[in-house]
């Protein structure tokens, strides 16, 4: 990874302050990189950018792997005068310290109707935006989606098959509804390249996230029908999941589409080069979620519970050698937790790819373990407190098992830390492995609990909505992570 010795927070622009019910890409995106640059923190990792659903709100579930989500879009201090203050006045009564997502998307949907009346697509900066012909395909695909309300592959055949033509019909058929996106990811791309600038003069690093595998019903399998695993209506026959694990005894269900491996190799995976090079454009380094998914798979019976799924293999042995000279390697990071394979260490080695260890997960339970002192991971690793998926550390801790206990005592004791907060003991602990990159969640330097949890897998409902109602909260755990990058030389400079 193209970094030296650094730290890292996750903290996803939904979780900012905003007076509109949900973090974006406002002036507080802007505020919050100045206190990252002051605490000599090198990168700032965020989640997919990606659409979200309807329904769970998930950035790991989108209907677009190109188009960014509308709604962390800044309403502002948007241009042309195309919403007035008053129009924001809805926003009021929202909750500040977590995101009503319901509410939210609603209210928004409301202002987006409303501009995009003043939408003139023929603007020169809309017309040079769409000359990008999958941009062009996304916006196409969102719109019919829109105008139709419903899934793709019960759309008519006129809308089955992406062309100039297509794109042509729907802006004259749905003008109100296109006009909308236009604007939208327009202005989300103006804004976020805008705000990854201003983090990159201040030598910040931003660190994307791009999730393995996409949503049936998307632009992406829409216009790639050939290369995902469908029956001849298209519909999934299988779908995407996991096996039982720390997580969750049940496993997991994502309801994701899965790949046709063999099409994607005869066509040289241009479709993943494509979409990797995509989205390294609009970032400096980019974790691929489930990493493992290229060596082996869990295909779950649509409809089924996940443990009645099983293993299919994965295209690890072309693909990586078929898209190295097109993929930038040194800009990736692949979240490689779960699973243990020789073929993954393999690839990581050979390509120089750093993968994960998340602390809470390596803290062995039992007096016989495989996991080595933190003192001894390898440089060539990003080293976690803990993820958005897993428990903040303060609740690690309150749940841990005593052999754990034992165990993280122990390591704590060896290496000499003595904090006055537990929390913060973990922290350091982590900051004190060779790994190149040590990243925690913004929730563990407000040494928060359950109440701040992000995401809990498995689970549909009440995630992703903490958020911090004003940045003045995180000046005291920014002191402390500026003292602790500059003890663990970890500390970020602008030169």
């Amino acid at each position: 990874m193209d970094l030296k010795r650094s730290s890292g927070l996750i903290f996803h622009p939904t979780s900012l302050p905003s007076n509109l019910g949900i973090g974006d890409f406002g002036e507080h995106s802007y505020e919050f990189i100045d206190l990252l640059s002051s605490s000599g923190t090198k990168v700032w990792q965020v989640l997919p950018l990606g659409i979200t659903d309807n329904v769970e709100y998930s950035p790991y579930s989108s209907k677009s792997s190109l188009l960014g989500n509308p709604y962390i879009v800044s309403l502002e201090n948007l241009e042309n005068n195309i919403l007035d203050k008053e129009d924001l006045e809805i926003f009021k009564d929202l909750p500040k310290d977590y995101v009503d997502y319901a509410n939210v998307y609603k209210l928004k949907d409301h202002l987006f109707d409303k501009l995009a009346k003043k939408v003139n697509r023929k603007e020169k900066s809309y017309e040079n935006f769409l000359e990008n012909e999958d941009i062009r395909k996304h916006i196409t695909f969102i719109t019919i989606s829109e105008a139709l309300n419903k899934e793709w592959n019960h759309w008519e055949n006129e809308y089955q098959s992406y062309s100039d033509n297509l794109f042509e019909l729907v802006m004259e058929k749905y003008p109100k509804i296109i006009n909308k996106h236009i604007f939208l990811q327009y202005e989300f791309n103006y804004q976020w390249r805008s705000i990854k600038k201003y983090a990159n003069e201040k030598n910040i690093s931003v660190l994307g996230d791009i999730p393995i595998y996409v949503n049936h019903n998307s632009a992406d399998v829409w216009l790639n029908k050939s290369l995902f695993d469908l029956d001849e209506n298209y519909n999934m026959g299988f779908v995407s999941g996991a096996v039982p694990d720390d997580f969750t005894t049940e496993g997991q269900i994502w309801n994701t589409a899965l790949y046709d491996w063999e099409e994607h190799l005869k066509q040289n995976y241009e479709y993943w080069i494509n979409k990797l090079n995509n989205n390294l454009d609009k970032f400096d380094l980019l974790r691929i979620d489930h990493f493992i998914g290229f060596f082996k798979f869990w295909a779950i019976p649509y409809g089924e519970k996940a443990l009645n799924g099983h293993w299919r293999s994965g295209p690890w042995d072309t693909f990586f050698k078929s898209i190295k000279d097109r993929v930038d390697f040194s800009k990736v990071l692949a979240e490689d937790l779960g699973v243990e394979l020789d073929e993954t260490d393999q690839v990581l080695n050979d390509y120089n790819i750093p993968g994960m260890k998340v602390l809470q997960q390596r803290i062995p339970n039992n007096a016989e373990h495989n996991e080595i002192h933190p003192k001894q991971w390898k440089e060539n690793v990003v080293a976690y407190t803990g993820t958005h998926d897993s428990p903040t550390v303060k609740q690690w801790l309150s749940e841990a098992e005593a052999k754990q206990i034992m165990f993280y005592n122990n390591y704590v004791n060896d290496l000499n830390i003595s904090n006055n907060s537990e929390v913060w003991n973990f922290i350091e602990l982590t900051w004190r492995t060779p790994s190149i990159l040590a990243v925690t969640n913004i929730q563990d330097i407000l040494e928060l609990g359950i109440e701040a949890r992000f995401n809990l897998p498995g689970t549909q409902k009440n995630n992703w909505k903490w958020r911090v109602s004003h940045l003045d909260s995180l000046h005291e755990g920014l002191d402390k992570l500026k003292e602790l990058n500059k003890e663990s030389s970890r500390f970020n400079t602008l030169t």
